[in-house]
C-alpha cells in the first residue's frame, strides 16, 4: 500500500535539545572518537553529518524519521571505510566539487548524497529529482533510496539547521533561524505538509525512475542540526564544550565577558560550521587562531557590514599540536529581532 500521511502535526511540541554531549549509542571507539581522529574537513563535516541530532523526536512525527541509532550503527560499520577516506579525501573533495554546493543545506545534501552512495547495503535510485506539473516546477524530491536494515524504498527528505531558542517556552516558534523568517516549526511544517507527501502524488510517480513507478514508498525525515541556548551572564564564566552551544546578540555584556575567559578563539567559514573547529597548530594557520582583541574586532568589522550571524568557537591548545574546539557560540547582530 501506499502510504498516507496522517492528520498535520500539532506545533505544541518540544523541540530535542542539543547538548553538546555524545549520546548512548556510541562507544568511545565510534561516533564523538571517530570524529576527532579525523584531519580533513570535508571527511569531518561528513562524520558529524551523520552524528548530528534529530530535531524532531520520532514518537512526534507524523512520519517515520531516519533515526539516530540507525545513522550512528551505519557510522560504526563505517569506521574503517572512513579513516581510509580521511587518509584520501580525493574521492570526497571531488564528489563536492561536482556538486557546487555552495549553501550549507546544499553541502549537507552532497554529503548525505556521497554517504549514501558508498554505504553497503544502500542504492540511490534518484536524488534531487525534480517533480513537475506542466512547465512549473511542484518540489523536489531529496533522495528515493534503498537504504540496510529499513525494508522497502525509502523517500528521503533532509534538512541540517541551526536555531536559537528564544524563551520563555519550547514551542517549535521559540526555536529561531540566524535569519528571523527560518523558524523551526515553519520547516517542520514545510517537511510533514509539502515535501514528504509529494512522493505520493501521480506527479512525483511520472518522475520516478520507470521500474520504481509502482512500487510502494515510504517517507521518512531526516531534520537533524543543533539548537543553541541564550548565553547568559551566568554561563559565560565556566562554559565549556559540555554547556552545549549558545548564542548571544553582538556587542553585549555575556559574550564580552566569555572572550576574555578564553585565550584563542577562530571564526570559520560557514562551510566549517558542521564539526567542531580543528586547526593544526603550524605557522600557515597562526592567522586563524585569534586573540580575544582580535576576536572581538573581526566581529565589530563584521556587523558594521552585515547583519549574518557569526559563529565564533574558543579553542584550546592539545596534547597532539591541535587547536580543538571547547565551545561554540553563535553571535547575532545587536538589532536581531529573534521570535519577536
Amino acid at each position: 500500500m501506499i502510504f498516507h500521511a496522517p492528520t498535520p502535526l500539532s506545533h505544541d511540541l518540544p523541540a530535542r535539545r542539543s547538548t553538546g554531549r555524545a549520546r548512548p549509542h556510541l562507544t568511545p571507539d565510534d561516533g564523538a572518537a571517530l570524529l576527532r581522529r579525523m584531519r580533513s574537513p570535508d571527511v569531518r563535516s561528513l562524520v558529524a553529518l551523520v552524528l548530528a541530532p534529530t530535531l524532531i523526536a520520532p514518537d512526534r512525527s507524523p512520519f517515520p524519521i531516519l533515526e539516530d541509532a540507525w545513522r550512528e550503527t551505519t557510522l560504526r560499520d563505517q569506521a574503517a571505510w572512513l579513516e581510509q577516506l580521511d587518509a584520501d579525501p580525493r574521492p570526497l573533495s571531488e564528489h563536492l566539487l561536482r556538486s557546487n554546493a555552495r549553501q550549507l543545506g546544499r553541502y549537507a545534501e552532497a554529503l548525505w548524497e556521497f554517504w549514501f552512495t558508498h554505504l553497503p547495503g544502500a542504492m540511490v535510485h534518484a536524488a534531487g529529482l525534480a517533480v513537475h506539473d506542466g512547465h512549473q516546477v511542484r518540489g523536489e524530491l531529496d533522495f528515493i533510496l534503498t537504504l540496510p536494515r529499513l525494508t522497502g524504498i525509502q523517500h528521503l527528505e533532509t534538512g541540517y539547521k541551526f536555531f536559537l531558542h528564544c524563551p520563555p517556552g519550547d514551542h517549535l516558534s521559540r526555536f529561531v533561524g540566524t535569519h528571523p523568517k527560518d523558524r523551526l516549526d515553519r520547516k517542520w511544517r514545510h517537511m510533514v505538509d509539502a515535501q514528504l507527501p509529494l512522493s505520493q502524488s501521480a506527479l512525483a510517480r511520472a518522475a520516478l525512475p520507470r521500474h520504481l513507478a509502482a512500487v510502494p514508498i515510504t517517507p521518512r525525515a531526516c531534520l537533524q542540526g543543533h539548537i543553541f541556548h541564550p548565553l547568559d551572564a551566568s554561563d559565560a564564566p565556566g562554559m565549556d564544550e559540555n554547556s552545549g552551544p549558545r548564542w548571544c546578540r553582538f556587542g553585549s555584556g555575556p559574550i564580552n565577558r566569555l572572550l576574555q575567559r578564553t585565550r584563542a578563539w577562530s571564526i570559520p567559514g560557514k562551510r566549517n560550521w558542521m564539526a567542531p573547529a580543528l586547526i593544526q597548530n603550524v605557522a600557515a594557520t597562526h592567522s586563524a587562531i585569534l586573540t580575544p582583541r582580535e576576536c572581538g574586532a573581526r566581529l565589530a568589522l563584521h556587523f558594521a557590514g552585515s547583519t549574518q550571524a557569526q559563529l565564533v568557537t574558543g579553542l584550546a591548545l592539545d596534547s597532539d599540536g591541535f587547536w580543538r574546539e571547547t565551545s561554540r557560540v553563535m553571535v547575532v547582530a545587536s538589532g536581531w529581532s529573534g521570535a519577536d
